[in-house]
């Protein structure tokens, strides 16, 4: 039976460490607190989704980036950094 409480105190510890973890990682990296794939607050008005984190941002207060003539969105400046090392990673000139 002992058992049983430690396997449940182990359980309890670990959960609730994996949501510090997340919390304090979102809070530090700078991401909006919605997190990746939370649903979109349709009352701010047009919103799109961050191509790096999945957050959904109102296009009026969103971090711009034009590519290939389109113009992406994204929740911080972070994001769209990541997003252009991604891209410069991708076109890397061979010779």
């Amino acid at each position: 039976m002992i058992w049983l409480l430690r396997l449940a105190a182990l359980l309890a510890a670990f959960f609730f460490l994996r949501w510090f973890w997340q919390s304090a990682w979102r809070r530090l990296s700078g991401h909006p607190p919605s997190g990746r794939g939370a649903e979109p607050d349709v009352r701010h008005g047009i919103i799109r989704q961050d191509p790096v984190c999945g957050t959904y941002v109102d296009v009026e207060v969103s971090v711009r980036e034009e590519a290939q003539g389109e113009t992406l969105h994204f929740c911080s400046e972070r994001c769209r950094d990541a997003f252009r090392l991604r891209q410069s990673r991708r076109v890397q000139p061979t010779g």
